[in-house]
């Protein structure tokens, strides 16, 4: 009677342990336990697998603000060279937001373009090289959308090239992931999105001047030992942050998104959810 009531009691525990919600994986004989984070979505992938490590609302259709300029660069960089010459127009100077201060008719190379969109996250940078491309914003959208199709993309539509708020302008942490790797997979990309300072060249409006990420992992190694190594921040407010990290740790790659997060939260969300990844592939 003992041992039948020890084994209802058992059973009874690990009931309430799954109606609870609560999830642990085992690595290695080590228990890891699931992290709880402010994130609203979010969700690491294996670089190599490619296969969802952690998810949370992954498939949710959420504001990808700035990090929108992950795929407006991969796009930019199929049409145009690094060292072609755009000219930034008056609609790209005049974009509000987070700017680089690009003035109107500067001339800029496309990697300068670059780093001024994922630094200081330039939405007038992201603006002139959508228009360098396509001659205007709603055109460079379509390309947009065609090239997030190729890459797998199921829950996003995109309206612009920056990454402000609309209606048709979303995403998910998926479809964020599916970009982030292929952005990372991109040299040029990727070692952008891996510097803390870079000097723009002197043009014919301005001479030449540093520009710095956004980026805390990048900037301030808050976490030296996550091993993240670029990445891209969005802001529209302090309760409405995205990031998406890229992250190496014993020869193993694996790209995180948060989306819907704080300003603050979003760091501590992606450390939480790399680390548990890390720990549950073992």
């Amino acid at each position: 009677m003992k041992t039948k009531k020890r084994l209802s009691m058992k059973i009874a525990a690990v009931v309430l342990i799954l109606t609870m919600g609560l999830s642990t994986v085992t690595a290695y004989g080590a228990t890891v336990t699931r992290p709880t984070i402010s994130a609203k979505s979010a969700v690491v992938l294996d670089a190599d697998s490619g296969k969802i490590v952690y998810s949370k609302n992954s498939h949710y259709k959420r504001d990808p603000v700035s990090t929108t300029k992950l795929l407006t660069a991969l796009v930019a960089l199929e049409h145009l060279e690094l060292n072609d010459k755009v000219t930034v127009t008056k609609t790209a100077a005049n974009t509000g937001g987070s700017t680089a201060n690009l003035k109107t008719g500067e001339k800029m190379t496309v990697k300068d373009l670059l780093y001024a969109a994922m630094l200081p996250s330039g939405n007038d940078a992201a603006v002139a090289l959508a228009i360098g491309v396509s001659g205007s914003k709603s055109k460079f959208a379509k390309l947009m959308n065609r090239k997030a199709k190729e890459l797998g993309c199921k829950e996003s539509n995109f309206s612009n090239p920056h990454g402000w708020k609309a209606s048709t302008h979303y995403s998910s942490a998926y479809d964020m992931a599916l970009i982030t790797k292929a952005a990372m997979e991109n040299s040029a990309i990727k070692k952008a999105c891996s510097t803390e300072i870079y000097r723009l060249a002197k043009t014919n409006k301005q001479k030449s001047r540093l520009i710095a990420t956004t980026n805390y992992f990048v900037a301030k190694k808050k976490y030296p030992k996550l091993g993240v190594f670029a990445g891209k921040t969005g802001t529209w407010e302090w309760n409405n942050a995205s990031l998406v990290s890229a992250c190496k740790q014993k020869g193993k790659i694996m790209y995180a998104v948060v989306l819907r997060d704080t300003t603050s939260g979003r760091y501590e969300s992606t450390n939480k959810i790399l680390k548990y990844s890390y720990k549950k592939a073992g």
